[in-house]
């Protein structure tokens, strides 16, 4: 398992309420999936239920629970890998 420190993400949000979360996800997205928890991005585990995931060329933005800390909406730059993981598994939306 990896840790969230590990990858270059750029906080978008912090401290943001679900619908907060969601609403920014989808401004700076061309698609957005929704995945249940236990989805990883790159070994991260993701906590929750429907979390918001969007893609933006190559960029991905995500909410991310941090306990103790609450919401965040992070962008990973780079992850082609990523968005290409998602539309596989959850089709182009």
């Amino acid at each position: 398992m990896a840790c969230i420190s590990d990858l270059p993400y750029e906080i978008l949000l912090k401290g943001g309420t679900p619908a907060q979360c969601e609403a920014l996800i989808r401004e700076n997205s061309d698609e957005v999936y929704h995945v249940g928890g236990g989805y990883t991005i790159r070994g991260v585990i993701l906590k929750g239920d429907n979390i918001p995931i969007g893609t933006k060329g190559n960029d991905l933005f995500f909410q991310y629970i941090k306990p103790c800390f609450g919401l965040f909406v992070l962008r990973l730059p780079d992850a082609a890998d990523e968005v290409e993981k998602l539309r596989s598994k959850f089709g182009k939306k």
